[in-house]
């Protein structure tokens, strides 16, 4: 008989930095968390990895309302988690010195709103905001300037929803772990250590431990 006790189903969704791109051990963080859960929690929980490399909020918005349902059972107590947003502030074109986004910033607010706001009604829902890509060139520093401007949008709309945002811009901008971690991927995706580090950030997130039963 195992000594674990049953713990959460939790989806988490998101694009290639939820799915582990990248990552030599596979799964990213969603993997790491899950196997915490299990190792230090002794909780069976069932950990979802819906994540789509590529995918900006206007995909996202559009499937995982579905996908959640169908991983949701009465019987267990569900979370969803969420982060994105680098997708929506790439690049969809170049031009020289003119680059647009993949999302605008007005749409991308939409779509988060509307993931959100729906998901926060249906299970308890934390919001793990968008990481920096390798602080480098001209390109990547517009991208983060983007995200810069996405984190701040996405905080009020948390706020408003009251739904817990976990901030890792700034700590993602700055880290040296994190940083290395990108120089030694594709600099929009870090090798394991940078996932390592990333399951550590999360983990150590009063809301998460909240969320999964850890403390009260």
């Amino acid at each position: 008989m195992s000594k674990a006790t049953t713990g959460h189903r939790i989806c988490c969704f998101g694009d290639s930095l939820v799915n582990g791109v990248r990552d030599g051990e596979k799964g990213g963080w969603p993997m790491r968390l899950g196997r915490r859960l299990l190792g230090e929690a002794k909780r069976e929980t069932t950990i979802y990895n819906l994540g789509i490399r590529a995918e900006t909020t206007e995909g996202l918005k559009a499937r995982w309302k579905f996908e959640a349902e169908l991983r949701m059972v009465a019987e267990f107590p569900s979370v969803l988690l969420f982060s994105f947003g680098v997708n929506d502030a790439n690049h969809a074109e170049d031009r020289g010195e003119e680059t647009t986004m993949r999302v605008s910033p007005a749409k991308s607010a939409v779509n988060a709103a509307e993931i959100i706001g729906e998901a926060s009604k249906l299970a308890p829902t934390l919001w793990i905001g968008p990481q920096a890509v390798i602080d480098g060139g001209k390109s990547s520093q517009e991208i983060n300037e983007r995200l810069e401007g996405l984190n701040q949008i996405y905080l009020e709309t948390a706020r408003g929803f009251d739904v817990p945002y976990l901030d890792l811009l700034g700590t993602t901008l700055t880290d040296e772990i994190w940083q290395r971690a990108l120089r030694r991927g594709d600099g929009y995706h870090p090798d394991k250590t940078g996932y390592d580090r990333l399951a550590d950030l999360i983990w150590d997130w009063n809301d998460w431990q909240k969320a999964v039963g850890l403390i009260d």
